[in-house]
């Protein structure tokens, strides 16, 4: 909870100084109802998540592999074109809710995928992987309106370092419903990147992103990586 807060906390900060920035530079008071010029953007990312190459054991369910992202861009205009370079920081969670009895071995050198044993998980409800990341997206934007609105299309990538990762199986007992959480780091890999892409209007686009590294470290679990298809939601 401690990097939750940290980060949540930058955040919040950024869009308070970009704010104070804007306030103190202008002279005009904003009209009631308008949309306020912050120098900046705050983000959230809402889509599936699809594992890519992962074993013949291995499937997940759509609905519960849910991600998530939330993140401040503040622009770069390129010059007087349409363009513009967008960077920032930002916080991502990426779910996987397997569809079977499977779950992830906890093992020093090699993490693999393993059965769930009957007789401990008579009445199985799900079972799943969550991971936690602090992001650093670079992307460029072409908008068709000043003020970065209108049709907008955006190419870009991030880096992504593992704060966070933890299994989660929940079941019924007796007719009671249970939980165990693990909180381990499942040889996960560390660090993740990859690209996106997104198309829509104004602050709400169809975005596609695909992480290049692999989940876990090379040589230490399944090879696989993941995809992402979901919309972004421009909030200011």
């Amino acid at each position: 909870m401690l990097y939750y807060k940290r980060i949540l906390g930058g955040l919040a900060l950024l869009a308070l100084i970009a704010t104070t920035s804007v306030q103190a530079q202008e002279t005009t008071t904003t009209p009631v109802g308008a949309q306020p010029d912050l120098p900046g953007m705050l983000m959230l990312d809402f889509g599936f998540n699809f594992l890519n190459n992962a074993p013949d054991s291995v499937d997940t369910r759509i609905w519960g592999s849910r991600g998530f992202n939330i993140y401040y861009l503040y622009p770069i205009p390129i010059g007087e074109s349409k363009f513009s370079l967008h960077t920032g920081l930002g916080l991502g969670f990426a779910n996987y809710s397997f569809d079977g009895r499977v779950t992830l071995s906890d093992e020093r050198d090699s993490t693999r995928f393993v059965p769930l044993d009957a007789a401990t998980y008579p009445e199985l409800q799900k079972t799943q992987l969550a991971t936690h990341y602090i992001d650093i997206p670079l992307e460029v934007r072409f908008f068709t309106k000043e003020n970065y609105r209108g049709f907008t299309v955006a190419l870009g990538g991030r880096l992504g370092r593992l704060i966070n990762s933890f299994t989660k199986i929940k079941y019924e007992d007796d007719g009671r419903g249970q939980e165990d959480k693990f909180k381990r780091r499942y040889n996960l890999n560390p660090w993740r990147y990859g690209a996106y892409a997104k198309l829509g209007f104004r602050g709400i686009t169809l975005t596609g992103q695909y992480t290049f590294s692999e989940l876990f470290t090379p040589d230490e679990g399944p090879r696989m990586n993941n995809y992402n298809l979901g919309i972004t939601i421009g909030l200011f």
